[in-house]
């Protein structure tokens, strides 16, 4: 079970950062699929980015319980 990460003295809870960086990977996928125009193919966009957030998360999780 992970504990919290120290970074710069000050102590984070590991869903925070699990969080931030599930937050950046879907922006980055929102902003690829933007770039190639797949999002025109997407009825909700908006949903679409929440629920990569979740996808991602769930992924980024797994991986540092399993670290």
């Amino acid at each position: 079970m992970p504990k919290e990460i120290d970074f710069m003295g000050i102590y984070l809870p590991p869903g925070l950062v699990v969080g931030i960086i599930a937050f950046f990977a879907a922006l980055a996928t929102a902003m690829l699929l933007n770039n190639l125009r797949l999002t025109r193919f997407i009825a909700a966009p908006p949903v679409f980015f929440l629920a990569m957030i979740a996808v991602y998360y769930v992924v980024a999780s797994t991986l540092i319980i399993l670290l």
